[in-house]
């Protein structure tokens, strides 16, 4: 059980954190992004923090194709992820551990 719910927790605070941080920012999404790529220093996070996700999302494509999904299912778990980071893992994630939960159960 908790290979669903560690995870579901950890995507309910970081979505819940991104909901606020983004109603109360003073700035636009697309202003916030221009101002994280004016600077090497903070482009730099964004081009690693992308290529972690883009790392982690190839992890995803070999474990969705192991247990039988194709890439239908992942696309919008892609999405998630390019959009929003972390939630987009934290839901496969999610998913995945409540799969193998409920194959268990039965």
């Amino acid at each position: 059980m908790l290979r669903f719910l560690i995870p579901l927790l950890a995507l309910v605070l970081f979505m819940g954190y991104t909901v606020f941080a983004i109603a109360t920012s003073d700035q636009s999404l697309g202003a916030f992004a221009s101002e994280l790529m004016s600077r090497p220093t903070t482009a730099l996070v964004v081009f690693d923090v992308y290529l972690a996700l883009l790392l982690i999302a190839t992890w995803m494509f070999f474990d969705a194709r192991k247990r039988g999904y194709g890439a239908g299912y992942l696309a919008l778990f892609y999405v998630i992820t390019f959009c929003f980071g972390s939630a987009g893992p934290l839901a496969y994630l999610t998913l995945r551990g409540w799969h193998d939960y409920r194959r268990t159960r039965r």
